[in-house]
């Protein structure tokens, strides 16, 4: 591959010294002839066009510029000749090869050898469009002085004040957010909405000890305080969440048995036990009492997945979102119920509401890449993989799969005929996990599995064979490689595949499944 670029770029170089763009050393001499003629013309023009008196004079003058003309067409043969002898001469050349390589080498040294990007391009064909890069969209962003010195302005505001924390949370300078909070409660200690804002603080770091205060002086100032409840009604993705939870709407049910919290314990409840069908009665009921009360409709959403009836559970938690888009809860819940139905690029676009809402969550971010990455939508999984390394630089799973990403993404610039592109690609995967082995396998599978969608068949098998030679006892390259057979209507070829698979890994549920299809 070097080589011929090295042979391109030396093809580009002589053309260029042929046609006099480039100009060649040892030729000043020749120019400087050249000028000088040129004055010397300039200078009998001159001449002639001051004679011109009378009309016997025009017609010598005539005759001196046919004249002329003729000795300008024997003198631009002569400086043709000049200038090809000059380009020909060997001690005037370029050693373009030389140079070539040198220009080779400034574009950047692949840190793998050429032997494995040969593998992504040796099958490739070059005859469909460019790709396209994709830009991703990005969120508003305000610096952390622009946020102080609104609050600042506003120092009896409280929602500018809250916002201030909330930056400070996003940026992990959870002291700063808690002086924040502690000042609020200092200047408006009879306001709920104060003390929730510190134990929400609290909550978020897990300090539920100080949340439940924080949050009891809430309750007590006002039994019904909507922020306090509905946190509580959507918190509890964990077993001490959930208890910690329960224990702080206990206290305002036990304040106000007809209230709000009181009916959300009873519903998660419900949930809990598996009578969805009466949880989701419960929850209905309450939707019309607190019509303005998301945590309601929430858990209707979680009743209607765990039944079974998907657009009922996204239509709920579309609507919690529309009542409160700054709980996660929703958008979580929202995002894993588009992933569970396949659909990819929705739970992308959801995932990346959460990342909105908490820039801190690690998983969710994960999730936004995993679902771009199963969509085949290459350059926005590796961004939000991109992204999440700066959180969790050491993270297994993307140090893998980031770098997969970025070899697809060469392979296709390959073969659609962005080779510069590739190069950089290739590149990327590399300064991810420099160690090729221990993700080559997966990425060669991937690309298999994608070129089969593409019913692109002949790239999907050199793609899986590419895994076996890499690693010949993978089950999954022989599983992938019959699935590719099957679609091709080779279902000898197919059966042997997944029998191979068997024979490697007995308990593999997928090929046995095929091969259960197979023999219908």
């Amino acid at each position: 591959m070097k080589h011929s670029i090295i042979k391109f770029i030396s093809r580009i170089l002589i053309s260029l010294l042929l046609l006099g763009i480039v100009p060649i050393p040892g030729a000043t001499g020749h120019t400087s002839t050249v000028l000088a003629q040129s004055k010397k013309k300039k200078k009998k023009k001159k001449k002639s066009s001051s004679k011109k008196k009378s009309s016997k004079k025009k017609k010598s003058a005539s005759k001196k510029k046919k004249k002329s003309a003729r000795k300008k067409k024997s003198s631009s043969k002569k400086k043709s000749s000049k200038k090809n002898k000059s380009a020909s001469k060997p001690t005037n050349s370029i050693n373009t090869v030389a140079m070539a390589d040198e220009l080779y080498s400034l574009t950047g040294q692949l840190e793998a050898s050429n032997k494995e990007l040969a593998r992504a391009t040796r099958y490739l064909y070059t005859d469909e469009s460019k790709k396209k890069v994709i830009a991703i969209e990005s969120r508003p962003f305000f610096s952390t002085k622009e946020y102080e010195s609104e609050a600042q302005r506003n120092p009896n505001n409280i929602q500018v004040q809250r916002r201030l924390g909330l930056h400070y949370e996003s940026k992990r300078d959870f002291e700063s957010a808690k002086d924040v909070y502690l000042t609020q409660i200092t200047r408006y200690p009879q306001n709920p909405d104060a003390h929730y804002f510190l134990g929400a603080l609290y909550a978020t770091i897990g300090e539920y000890q100080k949340a439940q205060w924080s949050f009891d002086e809430a309750l007590d100032l006002d039994s019904n305080h909507k922020a306090t409840i509905e946190t509580m009604s959507l918190f509890g993705q964990t077993q001490e969440e959930r208890a910690f939870s329960k224990g702080v709407l206990l206290k305002s049910s036990q304040k106000n048995p007809d209230g709000p919290a009181n009916k959300l314990n009873i519903i998660r409840d419900r949930l809990n036990q598996g009578n969805y069908a009466e949880a989701l009665h419960l929850a209905q009921d309450a939707q019309e009492k607190f019509p303005t009360h998301n945590g309601f409709v929430f858990l209707a959403g979680k009743a209607q997945e765990k039944m079974g009836n998907y657009d009922d559970a996204k239509s709920n938690y579309q609507r919690s979102i529309k009542l409160n888009a700054k709980e996660k809860e929703s958008h979580v819940a929202l995002a894993n119920l588009y992933f569970e139905q396949g659909k990819y690029v929705y739970a992308a676009l959801s995932y990346s509401d959460v990342v909105y809402v908490n820039p801190e969550d690690q998983h969710a971010r994960y999730m936004q890449g995993l679902s771009y990455f199963n969509a085949k939508e290459w350059g926005r999984a590796a961004a939000a993989w991109e992204d999440l390394l700066v959180y969790a630089p050491n993270n297994a799973l993307v140090r893998n799969l980031l770098p997969q990403t970025y070899y697809v993404l060469a392979v296709e610039n390959n073969r659609l005929g962005n080779p510069a592109l590739g190069r950089r690609s290739f590149q990327n995967a590399l300064s991810v996990n420099t160690n090729s082995h221990e993700w080559l396998p997966g990425a060669m599978a991937t690309l298999g599995k994608y070129y089969r969608e593409k019913r692109m068949y002949k790239e999907s098998l050199s793609a899986y064979q590419e895994v076996l030679e890499l690693r010949p006892n993978d089950a999954n390259g022989y599983l992938g490689m019959g699935v590719t057979y099957w679609k091709m209507n080779e279902k000898q070829l197919a059966k042997a595949s997944w029998q191979r698979t068997l024979e490697i890994d007995p308990e593999n549920n997928e090929a046995k499944s095929w091969l259960v299809l197979s023999a219908r």
